[in-house]
């Protein structure tokens, strides 16, 4: 028999445990899943095992996934590096919304650009209002983003944020043209004339670089300029314009690098009463699922992207890590000036109001990464959209528009194209849950950038995605209804076992907030379940010799493994 050969056959494991025993400890490994007992940790770490754990100098954990099918890029997934040395660090959220917001706090927009905005598809999002960003809980999500999916993988099953995600939490538009087209490339002093015609004003060319405009230039503009009952109608389309894009560059779509915005954008913004027909909610989802897919690989300490939304999504749905609400404001109220022109704020509306942490873990990442690691089925909340609220009603009037949230489609940004796949979390829907369909074209999408393609046409590179995104109502998924009972079928959780990564967090002794107990617990728990099994209706008379060595044999391999991982000391 080899070094790394698996003992499986019952008479040999008592032998050939004793003799592994005497090899050095640092090159011996637990085959957690594996019912045969030890083996080589080097033959281990050589066939590519996921589920092991060293023991003697070496001990970590490693909990999936079993099958690497759907998790293909494990390997490069920045939760294979989480270990007791970066156990606390967390990404660089960039965001670039502070302007817009300062816009709105110190300067009282004219009913004239609210009405605007409001006709554009954008008024919804002032109306959710600025809050802060958990970068701790963003970077606990990402670090359970896989790119492979579009989806979270908890413990509950795979959950994600959908198209009916950004339209009920900001009332942002999903259904509709898709925001593409030509990135052309132009002269500063070309972009300041477009800029003149559009918005108002020519920028300084110190804010025109690499066809993006400075958000301040923005801001100063706006700050200037005043719009009154007087104004021309010319005056308040550039007005509406300039907030508008401040809106996709700091809210929707901002720029990793931060500060500036794409002026590539504003060729939608031209005609005021056409904007609502682009679906910019989609847009928005497709660069979100961009820099997640970007922000959970290795290498990666930042992340860009509408993450104000993620964590409204996140509040809303994992009551164990969202701050307590006032009764009273579980309904979005009406704004201290009576708004006339949006009496009912979207839901995101809901979470701008005053709200306290008192019982709720934030700015800490090893105990939300340890919250989420414990998660059980009660703490995920699937529904959390009352038809019959106000604040859901008026942004869903037509039940034949919301079928796209439901849709298995590409969703487009200029050179962004990133699947949606509701398919897989069809609880959120209240549908019943089965084995989804295996994912497909994620790496071939996420290495394509719009890098040394200027004056480049999107829409025609894109044009197959594009026709799916046409087709979009026809590529609406659907399942019963659960109604509570049985919201996945019988096979789905044994097959999500095999393919997720059960637990993220490391072992941890010392100082701090101790992590890691999560795996372990599971492995008690389900060893005990394989011991209570085997004991099951047992008779001794009845047995033969060789079975009951079997059991026996068993019993004393899953009582040395418990002893060693309760045992293990803190290194990865």
């Amino acid at each position: 028999m080899s070094e790394g050969e698996i003992v499986r056959h019952p008479e040999l494991r008592a032998a050939t445990a004793s003799a592994v025993r005497r090899r050095p400890e640092e090159e011996l490994a637990l085959d957690l899943y594996g019912r045969g007992g030890f083996i080589s940790l080097r033959q281990a770490e050589e066939d590519g095992a996921n589920d092991v754990v060293a023991v003697g100098q070496r001990k970590a954990v490693n909990l999936g996934p079993r099958d690497p099918s759907v998790l293909y890029s494990q390997a490069t997934h920045i939760s294979t590096i989480i270990s007791k040395n970066n156990l606390d660090t967390i990404l660089t959220v960039k965001r670039s919304d502070n302007l817009i917001w300062e816009l709105f706090k110190h300067n009282l927009i004219h009913n004239r650009v609210r009405e605007c905005l409001h006709r554009m598809g954008f008024y919804g999002i002032f109306r959710c209002g600025y809050h802060g960003l958990d970068n701790h809980l963003i970077t606990a999500l990402v670090e359970r983003w896989r790119r492979e999916t579009h989806t979270f993988h908890l413990p509950v099953g795979e959950t994600t944020i959908t198209l009916q995600d950004i339209e009920i939490i900001w009332g942002l538009k999903v259904d509709g043209i898709a925001v593409t087209g030509i990135d052309t490339l132009r002269k500063r002093h070309e972009w300041q004339q477009i800029c003149f015609d559009l918005l108002g004003f020519a920028p300084a060319l110190g804010h025109l670089k690499g066809g993006h405009l400075s958000l301040t230039a923005l801001n100063e503009h706006c700050i200037q300029m005043v719009i009154n009952d007087d104004s021309t109608e010319q005056e308040v389309a550039q007005y509406s314009r300039c907030v508008a894009l401040m809106t996709i560059g700091g809210c929707m779509l901002p720029d990793s690098q931060g500060g500036a915005v794409k002026l590539m954008y504003l060729q939608h913004l031209q005609d005021i009463n056409r904007v609502s027909e682009y679906g910019w909610g989609s847009a928005t989802l497709a660069y979100l699922y961009r820099e997640l897919c970007n922000a959970s690989t290795i290498g990666k300490n930042q992340i860009a992207g509408p993450l104000y939304i993620l964590q409204i999504w996140a509040w809303s749905r994992m009551p164990t890590l969202s701050p307590g609400i006032h009764e009273q404001f579980l309904t979005a109220p009406r704004d201290d000036h009576q708004d006339v022109i949006m009496p009912v704020a979207p839901y995101g509306a809901r979470w701008k109001l005053v709200n306290t942490f008192t019982h709720t873990a934030s700015h800490a990442v090893r105990i939300i990464r340890d919250i989420l690691d414990h998660m059980e089925e009660n703490q995920f909340l699937w529904n959390v959209y009352d038809p019959k609220a106000p604040d859901v009603r008026s942004l869903t009037p037509d039940e034949e528009l919301t079928t796209v949230w439901r849709s298995v489609c590409p969703l487009v940004c200029f050179d962004i194209v990133e699947m949606h796949r509701p398919n897989r979390v069809m609880r959120q829907f209240g549908m019943r849950q089965s084995i989804p369909i295996p994912a497909t074209n994620g790496d071939e999408l996420h290495r394509l950038t719009r890098q040394g393609r200027r004056n480049y046409d999107w829409a025609v590179h894109h044009q197959g995605y594009l026709a799916q995104w046409e087709n979009r109502h026809g590529l609406v998924v659907s399942s019963g209804y659960h109604h509570g009972v049985h919201p996945t079928t019988r096979d789905y959780k044994r097959w999500y076992d095999q393919i997720t990564v059960r637990f993220i967090s490391p072992t941890t002794r010392g100082a701090g907030y101790r992590t890691g107990d999560a795996p372990f617990r599971s492995l008690v728990t389900e060893e005990a379940m394989i011991l209570m099994s085997r004991f099951e209706g047992l008779s001794l008379r009845e047995q033969s010799h060789e079975a009951l060595v079997e059991v026996v044999n068993d019993s004393r391999r899953i009582g040395r493994r418990l002893y060693e991982l309760a045992n293990r000391d803190q290194q990865h």
